[in-house]
């Protein structure tokens, strides 16, 4: 049903309707269950109080709405006088029923009342941002406690921050209430909203933990602390040994100017940088059994091509996985990995994987030690 012609030439009744449908959108809390009213005065409907027009007509008009669409029922004031109209002081009661209808008659789809506060707190800082807070609008970042227009206004205030060499945690922290992790993973909003000036975000430093004694000539990348520090006590000969820390090295930073190290004493710094990110050095990396183990290894790869699954460590886990032990995922909250498919290790795609799949369980490296 299109908008009725004799509404579009009644802008007083239009006028009146839009009104049901403002206190619609508008509730601000109120219950939904409750009735919307308002009572016909010169104050709320004055087309019926100028009598220069044609007011009974404007009145049938309006009880004709009520009988033949059941918008809204008009319910006549029984005190009123003999000498008063006979719209004075009515109530004209919506049917909630019909505010689809309404909405359709006037053209104003249902405004989800979410879209409507971000896209009032945008209104207000549009100017702060080269594409007038569209990106904002269009993911609508949630932080827990924090409302769009606390949000949006956060956001806002980024922009001073941009060419002070901050990191994003740091700049995170200034603007989010000193929550500093609220702009991890957002550095393409961030590109979106602010353009260029966002590349004036100081990368954040890669701090890793190395074992590296004098002479080693091959490198060992060990997923989990305690196992790292029990190989730091008993080292593998001829490895120097880095802390990965989960998924932490396996960032493109791995390979860039941004990595840090913090080398455990009796380490040699310079033996270790030189044979750093050789192509002639041996890499193994030694983690969890599982896929997000395999996962880590995979990502890896990209920085370490040559990185290949440390036998002597998975070997012994193998076994063990082999021969029924090892947790489900169930049992460890491992269900939401993924199996990563291919690493383009041979000994972790033709070996490692496949036992995963076969037994449908994991081991954590921590369950063994490598004497």
């Amino acid at each position: 049903m299109t908008t009725p012609i004799w509404l579009k030439d009644e802008p007083w009744l239009a006028k009146w309707l839009g009104w049901f449908l403002d206190k619609l959108d508008n509730r601000d809390g109120e219950p939904s269950q409750r009735a919307i009213t308002r009572r016909i005065k010169k104050s709320t409907l004055p087309a019926l109080y100028d009598f220069n027009e044609d007011t009974q007509g404007r009145w049938q008009l309006l009880q004709q709405i009520a009988r033949d669409h059941g918008i809204f029922e008009i319910r006549p004031d029984n005190k009123r006088s003999a000498f008063q109209e006979p719209y004075e002081n009515a109530q004209c009661r919506l049917n909630s029923d019909c505010e689809a209808l309404l909405r359709e008659w006037l053209n104003r789809p249902k405004q989800d009342p979410v879209v409507q506060a971000w896209q009032q707190a945008i209104n207000e800082h549009a100017a702060s941002f080269i594409d007038n807070g569209e990106a904002l609008l269009n993911q609508k970042p949630q932080i827990p406690g924090l409302t769009p227009a606390e949000i949006v206004s956060a956001f806002a205030n980024i922009e001073p921050y941009l060419n002070q060499n901050l990191t994003l945690r740091e700049i995170a922290a200034r603007c989010f209430n000193g929550d500093s992790k609220a702009l991890d993973n957002r550095f393409e909003l961030l590109l979106k909203l602010y353009g260029d000036n966002a590349n004036g975000i100081q990368p954040r430093p890669l701090l890793l933990t190395a074992w590296a004694p004098p002479g080693f000539s091959k490198l060992l990348i060990v997923e989990n602390q305690d196992s790292f520090l029990r190989l730091v006590e008993n080292s593998p000969e001829d490895y120097a040994l880095l802390y990965s820390g989960g998924f932490r090295a396996s960032a493109t930073r791995l390979s860039s100017e941004h990595a840090r190290f913090a080398f455990l004493p009796g380490s040699d710094p310079e033996r270790f940088k030189q044979r750093w990110l050789d192509e002639q050095t041996e890499c193994h990396f030694w983690g969890d059994l599982d896929f997000a183990g395999m996962g880590i290894l995979k990502a890896l790869r990209n920085s370490l091509p040559n990185l290949q699954a440390w036998q002597p460590g998975y070997q012994p886990m193998l076994e063990i996985l082999n021969t029924g032990g090892g947790h489900t995922p169930q049992q460890t909250r491992k269900t939401a990995q993924t199996d990563p498919g291919t690493t383009g290790c041979p000994y972790t795609d033709s070996t490692l994987l496949p036992a995963l799949r076969q037994t449908n369980s994991a081991l954590d490296q921590e369950a063994i030690h490598i004497p």
